[in-house]
């Protein structure tokens, strides 16, 4: 037996501007995550219900799709959904550069005053031993060399008061 198609029903008129102007006073929310949950590059996810750890190599413009790889490999995969992602473990995040800390003025002076010390101790008793052995040889060079010293405290002291200039500064 023969089986004849049959005719289609006479199908109501589709009113198409009615049906786009309804569509168009819909606004179109654009998906957004909140702030924890929005992927970024370094986040390390699963998909699905797998084991396998991916990386978030990159992400789209509008934070709905996410480039993967597996790291130490060559496997990708291209714009998966976020919301098929799961977050195993966060990248840490390069934290804020904390405030400069408060110098200690105090400690400062006491190693400026330190290295004073030792530096002009160091100086004249390398000067003596020269003044002593010059005196052996015949040669007479005190005078020279007591300029040079005060020349070298004379600095030290001048280097000191600008670096006191700058620590009243700050």
């Amino acid at each position: 037996m023969a089986t004849r198609k049959k005719p289609k029903k006479a199908e109501e008129s589709i009113d198409i501007s009615a049906k786009l102007a309804e569509s168009l006073s819909q606004k179109s929310k654009a998906e957004t995550h909140e702030a924890q949950d929005a992927p970024q590059t370094g986040d390390r996810v699963t998909v699905g219900e797998r084991a396998t750890v991916w990386t978030v190599s990159s992400v789209s413009y509008d934070g709905r799709e996410v480039n993967l790889t597996i790291p130490g490999t060559n496997l990708e995969r291209f714009r998966v959904p976020v919301d098929d992602l799961n977050f195993s473990g966060r990248a840490p995040r390069k934290p804020k550069e904390p405030p400069k800390p408060k110098m200690d003025v105090k400690a400062i002076r006491e190693r400026i005053e330190e290295a004073e010390h030792s530096l002009l101790d160091h100086v004249q008793g390398e000067l003596a031993a020269l003044k002593k052995f010059l005196r052996s040889k015949g040669v007479s060079a005190a005078e020279d060399l007591d300029g040079f010293a005060e020349g070298v405290e004379k600095s030290w002291k001048d280097a000191v008061e600008a670096i006191e200039e700058k620590l009243d500064e700050e």
